[in-house]
């Protein structure tokens, strides 16, 4: 049944408007979570969607050519997917239906050149690019954090003004200095700012922590005006509400995007990562610290990092499942509350 309804996705889209029957979950008894096509939450799989009325696509990209520590993560898409069967429709933290409120497709994943850093931040902006053209909200699974570079590269274009909320161990503000290398998972930000795609004031980071190379290491943060909850911040309440209050009044009813990092999260609740650092979020902070975003206007996110080869019963993508499904959820609260809207400089 479910391959037949995937074929059936397949033949129409792009040909005529798809309703939330034809793009929720399989569930049946008939279908059981350890069967059928593995995909995100067992969404249909569709790679070319056209113009469907689609509201949330999950995006696989299986990259981790620029990892500065440990290798694994382009395996992170696929681990992701395989725990994601116990993500399913109605979100009792968010309070809400996610895949009634939304049209939802796994797309697959990106034609990534794991020799080629270039060729693939290409795929990765022209895939998310064509995903949003439509009006679809994209949630990607990596992969190590360089994705975010192109991904903020298509997400700026199609929504101007965005505000980035970024869970993390790491600022990701490196000079790229490293092997005189200006492009790897520790400089996106830095790389965003620099290109203009978003403002330093309108970036706002979750969990930071750690050793640094020097104290100067968060000069270019300070200077660019990041807003950063450190974990000695987190931990002090009138510290995190002030962080909260200016997120909420600096993004405003502008778009927002979700980055998580999972080494944001304490490596004893996510050891499947790249880079660790103890001291970090438990999972269940981080899950209710994503809570207190409800209410503002979400286009997309991605969860990154996930590396399965140094995971321990799959903790950390379990982990990993539940942000992209609740970055989801925050996306269908958003649009439960707004009529759906192309993205800017695209046709309605």
């Amino acid at each position: 049944m479910y391959t037949l309804l995937s074929l059936k996705l397949s033949n129409r889209i792009g040909t005529s408007p798809l309703n939330n029957e034809e793009t929720h979950p399989s569930g049946s008894l008939y279908a059981p979570a350890v069967s059928g096509l593995m995909t995100f939450s067992r969404l249909p799989h569709a790679l070319q969607p056209g113009q469907a009325e689609i509201d949330l696509a999950i995006l696989g990209i299986p990259f981790d050519g620029l990892v500065t520590f440990r290798p694994g993560a382009r395996f992170g898409p696929n681990a992701i997917r395989q725990s994601s069967v116990l993500c399913r429709n109605y979100s009792q933290q968010m309070e809400v239906g996610v895949y009634e409120q939304l049209r939802a497709i796994d797309a697959g994943d990106v034609n990534v050149n794991p020799f080629n850093y270039e060729e693939t931040f290409r795929q990765i902006e022209a895939r998310v690019s064509e995903l949003q053209s439509p009006g679809a909200a994209v949630v990607s699974l990596g992969g190590d954090h360089s994705i975010l570079l192109p991904i903020l590269r298509a997400t700026s274009t199609n929504y101007p003004g965005l505000t980035l909320i970024q869970f993390d161990a790491h600022t990701d503000t490196s000079e790229g200095t490293l092997s005189g290398h200006r492009y790897h998972h520790g400089t996106s930000v830095r790389m965003a700012i620099e290109e203009g795609l978003i403002e330093g004031t309108r970036i706002f980071q979750i969990g930071i922590r750690g050793s640094v190379s020097s104290s100067a290491y968060n000069d270019f943060a300070k200077e660019a005006g990041i807003n950063i909850l450190d974990m000695q911040g987190f931990h002090d309440r009138l510290r995190r509400d002030a962080f909260l209050e200016k997120l909420h009044d600096v993004a405003g009813s502008a778009p927002c995007y979700l980055t998580f990092d999972v080494d944001g999260v304490d490596p004893a609740f996510a050891p499947g990562t790249g880079t660790p650092v103890v001291g970090g979020l438990t999972s269940f902070e981080a899950l209710d610290l994503m809570r207190s975003l409800r209410g503002l206007r979400f286009i997309g996110g991605d969860v990154v990092e996930v590396a399965p080869p140094y995971d321990c019963a799959e903790i950390t993508s379990l982990l990993a499942a539940e942000i992209a499904f609740e970055i989801a959820a925050l996306i269908a609260i958003t649009r439960r509350s707004e009529p759906p809207q192309a993205p800017a400089g695209r046709p309605s």
